[in-house]
């Protein structure tokens, strides 16, 4: 996936985002949820210049019919890793490594957002990839049988006691 990608695919972002720190992102989350959900071999055939017939549902999204005749939709593996680097990118939240630590530029024209809300809209994003790689994993798997087995708890959850 690259930087206009994702620009495209994921929730409206600010058009002065890093580049190279999204590409960071998407390395990360390719090796995070992506590879151990399809695998090493079906991801490196999803990134050759050609892609297969059966994969560009998988990839790109698509609408296909199950074993019961019903139809599915499948949003695509570029759309779920839209999302998941989304995510990845709100807890970010500007933090930047420097020599004397860690650091977040502050803004006379902008304010942060307080903790609760982002870690709110941070599940709200992740559940929404998720359910994503969801549709891309079931549809894999009509294909593919029953080898294709959901990635499970690939996320930390913290519940905070009190305000």
């Amino acid at each position: 996936m690259t930087v206009s990608e994702f620009k495209e695919l994921a929730r409206p972002t600010s058009k002065h985002i890093d580049e190279s720190e999204v590409s960071t992102f998407i390395r990360e989350c390719e090796d995070m949820h992506i590879i151990p959900a399809v695998g090493l071999d079906t991801f490196e055939e999803l990134t050759a210049e050609e892609v297969a017939d059966d994969r560009k549902i998988l990839l790109d999204g698509g609408v296909w019919t199950d074993k019961c005749g019903k139809r599915q939709k499948c949003s695509g593996l570029k759309m779920a890793l839209a999302y998941f680097v989304y995510g990845k990118m709100m807890m970010a939240d500007g933090v930047i490594v420097t020599r004397t630590g860690l650091m977040q530029h502050n803004d006379d024209y902008a304010s942060r957002t307080d903790d609760k809300n982002r870690v709110r809209r941070y599940n709200d994003v992740m559940n929404v990839a998720e359910s994503y790689l969801d549709g891309c994993l079931s549809y894999w798997k009509s294909i593919k049988g029953d080898g294709v087995k959901p990635v499970r708890g690939s996320r930390v959850h913290i519940h905070a006691i009190g305000d």
